[in-house]
């Protein structure tokens, strides 16, 4: 697999997992959660990937980046509070960490 297939791969995966974290948490309108979840990933997963590859190789300190960002997100575009919006966040970013961790090491 090439970078490239592996980067796409990896954002596919993301939004997957995260839409289940959201709608095993949330359990509002599915294709809603869904189109939430390709929303938030299509911008930060490229970010992330490209800061971890090429600018500071620190995963720990970037996925909390990565969690912090999304929760703001969450918040807004789920109009739920900073509590739950929060605990989404790291639930999903924790399980495709660990996923993510299994699969490309």
């Amino acid at each position: 697999m090439t970078f490239l297939q592996s980067l796409v791969f990896a954002l596919i995966l993301t939004i997957l997992i995260e839409f289940a974290i959201f709608f095993a948490t949330i359990r509002q309108d599915p294709p809603r959660l869904f189109l939430y979840s390709a929303l938030i990933n299509s911008f930060t997963n490229p970010l992330f990937n490209y800061i971890y590859n090429y600018e500071l190789h620190n995963l720990y300190l970037l996925e909390s980046a990565v969690a912090l960002v999304e929760c703001f997100l969450i918040k807004h575009l789920l109009e739920v509070g900073y509590r739950e919006a929060m605990l989404v966040s790291f639930l999903a970013n924790l399980a495709s960490l660990l996923i993510g961790l299994t699969i490309f090491g």
